[in-house]
């Protein structure tokens, strides 16, 4: 029950706010007009804002004019990136091309390096074991073939 009073008084008091709010516009409104008629027009008489002309204000007939109008902007930004990245293909592909070039050069040097690590080992190690059976060998020999003096 206490409810519905509620809602009754808040009903009534917004119905309060908005005839203020309509009087308080009806008022500025005077107040501008007769300023105007006082003073004259802020604009000399041009229409539009003072220092810019009529193309430089967004459209004003409504929401679907600026929709349209930022629709257009939208557009625009998207073609100006698509030239851009076009502008800048050849020079990125050159500059891939030229970094991939560089990897696989780092590649055979690091393949050869390998190769010749590789290689230089394996001639050690096989100088090494000659040189153990050389040794061998000459150890045997000259066990074998003493010599009394």
């Amino acid at each position: 029950m206490v409810l519905p009073l509620i809602g009754a008084f808040a009903a009534g008091g917004l119905v309060n706010q908005m005839r203020k709010a309509g009087q308080r516009k009806e008022i500025d409104e005077l107040v501008k007009n007769s300023l105007k008629d006082r003073l004259g027009d802020p604009t000399g008489g041009f229409g539009y804002q003072t220092g810019y002309g009529p193309g430089m204000l967004l459209p004003t007939s409504g929401y679907q004019s600026i929709l349209q109008y930022q629709n257009q902007m939208g557009n625009q930004q998207r073609e100006n990136m698509i030239k851009n990245l076009l502008a800048i293909e050849p020079i990125t592909d050159r500059a891939k091309a030229r970094d991939f070039e560089r990897n696989m050069a780092a590649a055979r040097f690091r393949t050869q390096l390998g190769t010749q690590q590789g290689l230089t080992l394996q001639g050690q190690m096989g100088a090494q074991a000659l040189a153990q059976k050389g040794m061998t060998g000459a150890t045997q020999a000259l066990a074998s073939n003493y010599q009394y003096q």
